[in-house]
């Protein structure tokens, strides 16, 4: 596929329906409702100046809530967008009502990649993935049994592609650069997204949303499959090698971050590279692999969050706060609240169990998951709850259970 660079995208409204311990549709929605004040960590949408959007949102819920499901989605949704070789592998809710229903994703957001060098634009991209059994009642292959892509000129809604159902003819808007009896648009597979076909046989819109999919939901995610991860020592040796801004930037964030940390270097060493730390008070250097797992964490997450920051507009990232502090956590936080380290209104979505965290949260900000009788996945905004006043401490609302949210124990 060519590599274009669209990206910044940034998230008004995510639903998912059917999808692991997701049962009914759940919908995480940023917009900030017009009541609420004008405050420098809410940004105006650039496609629809009415609505004002978060440049923080955190989920907090118990273990095993849906937290990191949710945001699993989000990633599944930009792998099944972008990958045109990869069939899709997804799980349904485990009941008999639900196991063979199908899987439902819907993001509206916008980005830059319908009009480039025009500026964002608000798009809605949906995708239903269907399920049947085999003829023994066995799995059988996935295949995608709805998708479309809408956008909203001058307020309208206007379809740019929609594939109906398996077998029928894909619908493509002279927006999209295709006509009806394109023969490439026959070479969409039932098991693969249209426009991640359309993008490997290079029709232009369908490869800028591919890669713009592929580089916004996935680019700076630390979700790969069930498990999370960070980029490794050499990927941030690389980073920063290749560039004297990235050194500066990763220098002053853990200056900034109150380590004793005065200066981070790469040198040569036993082994091959290294990367090593000045302190405060020391007579020598300390290399990574001896400094405390908070120093290596954040380090090893700053490429993921850097890339947020300047290019793709998004960082989706799950369970970061295991090793990092609580002021820690906030201070990454507040990289993304700030117009001066954040000048292009880039979002961060995490999920947290540091509840020490919720009282440097705006409501707007905090989500909350957690199960219903049923074991279903559900999620609500803090700013959705009625009576929060705005000067109250989110912490003692939580802890007393005012919010939702918190574990049964016992």
């Amino acid at each position: 596929m060519t590599h274009f660079c669209y990206h910044l995208c940034v998230i008004h409204t995510f639903s998912v329906f059917n999808y692991c311990s997701i049962r009914e549709t759940v919908t995480l929605d940023l917009r900030i409702p017009g009541t609420a004040p004008d405050l420098a960590c809410f940004r105006r949408s650039a496609a629809r100046p009415d609505v004002r959007l978060p440049t923080v949102a955190v989920l907090m819920g118990p273990n095993g809530s849906g937290k990191t499901t949710l945001l699993r989605a989000l990633v599944d949704l930009g792998r099944i967008g972008s990958s045109p070789t990869e069939p899709v592998t997804l799980l349904p809710f485990l009941s008999h009502e639900t196991r063979w229903a199908p899987t439902r994703f819907a993001l509206e957001a916008e980005g830059d990649f319908l009009a480039p060098g025009e500026g964002a634009r608000r798009f809605r991209y949906e995708v239903e993935i269907g399920r049947q059994p085999t003829d023994d009642g066995g799995d059988g292959p996935l295949f995608v049994n709805h998708e479309t892509l809408v956008h909203f000129p001058k307020g309208r809604r206007r379809r740019l592609l929609e594939r109906r159902s398996p077998g029928e003819p894909v619908y493509v808007s002279r927006d999209f650069g295709l006509t009806a009896g394109d023969d490439r648009l026959k070479g969409v597979e039932p098991n693969r997204s249209a426009v991640a076909t359309l993008a490997l046989v290079n029709v232009p819109a369908a490869a800028r949303l591919a890669v713009f999919l592929r580089d916004t939901l996935l680019g700076a995610s630390n979700i790969s499959g069930n498990d999370t991860f960070t980029p490794d020592t050499s990927t941030v040796i690389g980073w920063l090698e290749a560039s004297g801004e990235a050194r500066a930037w990763a220098r002053g964030q853990v200056r900034r971050s109150d380590l004793g940390i005065e200066d981070i270097e790469v040198v040569d060493g036993f082994g091959g590279k290294h990367i090593r730390f000045s302190h405060r008070g020391l007579d020598g250097p300390i290399v990574l692999g001896l400094e405390s797992r908070g120093t290596r964490k954040l380090v090893h997450l700053l490429p993921l969050i850097r890339f947020a920051l300047d290019i793709t507009g998004l960082a989706v990232l799950d369970e970061i706060d295991g090793a990092l502090h609580v002021d820690m956590l906030a201070e990454i936080l507040d990289w993304f609240r700030s117009r001066e380290s954040n000048p292009n209104d880039a979002q961060l979505l995490i999920s947290s169990h540091h509840v020490g965290l919720l009282d440097d949260l705006e409501k707007e900000e905090l989500f909350i998951v957690q199960k219903d009788d049923s074991g279903a996945t559900r999620v609500y905004g803090a700013q959705d709850v009625k009576g929060l006043r705005r000067d109250v401490r989110l912490y003692p609302k939580y802890r007393a259970g005012a919010l939702g949210g918190l574990p049964g124990i016992g």
